[in-house]
Order: C-alpha cells, then structure tokens, then sequence
C-alpha cells in the first residue's frame, strides 16, 4: 500500500466532505484541518515507502506560506480601515473651503471673476486662457504672457470679446502655452467651493462635491485655500 498524497489517503472522504457542509465563511484550510490532514497521511503511509523527509517539510512551509499571506491580508486591511478613518477626519477641514482643481470648466460668479491656475513644467514665452460657452465657441481669452516655470495664476472678470459682460455660471477654459515653436495645450486648474464630501469604500478614492462645478476625485485637489 503507497499513500503519499493528501487526496489518496483513507478517511479524507468524510473530512473532505464535513468541511464542505461548514462551508459557509470559508473555503480553505484552516490550520486544524491541515494538522488533521498531516496526522492522518503519516498514520495511513506505507511504512515500507514512507513519506521523504523533503516532500514532508515541503508540505509544512506551504502551509505557512499560505497561512503567512492570509494574515498578511488581514493586517493590510486593518491597515486601509485605520487610513480611510483618518483620511475622512482631515478631509471634514474642507468642506466650506476654496479648493484648486483640475477641470476643464470653471464658474464665473454674479458680479465676480473665474479663478483658476496652470502648472507649467517648464517656462513658456506664451500663455493664453480661452474661454468658451456652451456651444463651443471662443468668447474670451486672458494673455498671460510670458512665463517661468511653476503654478501660473490666471482670472476672467467676464469680460467677453465684444466688451459686454458674460452670464454667471460655467464656462470651458482651454489653456494653451507655447515652448519653441510648438503649441501645447495644458490641464487647467480652477477654483471652486467644497459643498460636501463622499467617502469610498475600502480600496475606492473619496470624492469631493463642489459647490458650482460637480463631483471630483478628490486626487483632483491641488490646492486648498
């Protein structure tokens, strides 16, 4: 009689198969099972041909291995629990606040100015900020000039091409710069309000409700002010 493998070992069926009726919150062996299963492969082997010592360790150290990586899972979501309850604390700050996003629209206010930014990588001889209604066409555009490299402050106070003063809401902006003879259009960044906050759920990102401009991510945020 040769029997060095869990799966052909006498008695296993009725292990096998009560660990199938308690199936309920887990599906793999727990270390009881394993100590089980190793105890009762030693007691059936074939004295003759007995289990080799290598393929005996070998069984043990992947067994902890796996037991090893489940507590290492347990530990990292304990881990991200702890992270999102503090991240959510830091975060209830913003609400009420200005924050700086990414956003290709911003939001003139009755009577005020659109604010916003851009970051240039590098320094640019040109920079200009379009401004665009809702079908699309160009009504404004703040010349900003020449610019070193690092985060450019820009502002529209409404003001539209034939001199009159554009309705408040939300207007796309398009930011263009110009290295060498190359055009560049670049992520602009603008400046709204924090209405409210949603947290995700482990593994998701927190989103930030504004007060003119939508729901973003909250990896958005560049800025608060």
């Amino acid at each position: 009689m040769e029997v060095n493998s869990f799966e052909n070992l006498p008695g296993l069926r009725s292990i096998f198969d009560e660990s199938a009726e308690q199936k309920k919150d887990k599906e793999e062996l727990g270390q009881n099972e394993f100590l089980q299963l190793m105890t009762t492969q030693l007691a059936n082997q074939d004295p003759f041909a007995p289990m080799d010592n290598g393929e005996f360790m070998g069984q043990i150290a992947q067994f902890g291995t796996v037991n090893g990586v489940t507590d290492l899972l347990t530990e990292f979501q304990n881990l991200s629990t702890n992270l999102q309850s503090s991240q959510a604390l830091q975060a209830s700050n913003l609400i009420g606040r200005q924050v700086l996003v990414n956003h290709d629209q911003g939001h003139l206010p009755e009577g005020g100015s659109l604010l916003g930014a851009v970051d240039l990588k590098s320094g640019s001889s040109d920079v200009a900020v379009n401004v665009l209604d809702d079908s699309g066409e160009l009504i404004a555009r703040v010349e900003l000039g020449t610019r070193p490299q690092g985060v450019v402050p820009f502002s529209w106070d409404g003001t539209m091409f034939d001199g009159q003063r554009a309705p408040n809401g939300r207007y796309r902006i398009e930011v263009e710069a110009v290295y060498g003879s190359t055009t560049e259009s670049l992520t602009p960044q603008v400046v709204d309000q924090v209405s409210s906050l949603t947290l995700g759920s482990a593994g998701k990102e927190m989103l930030v409700e504004l007060e003119n401009l939508g729901t973003v991510s909250f990896n958005q945020v560049n800025q608060i002010q």
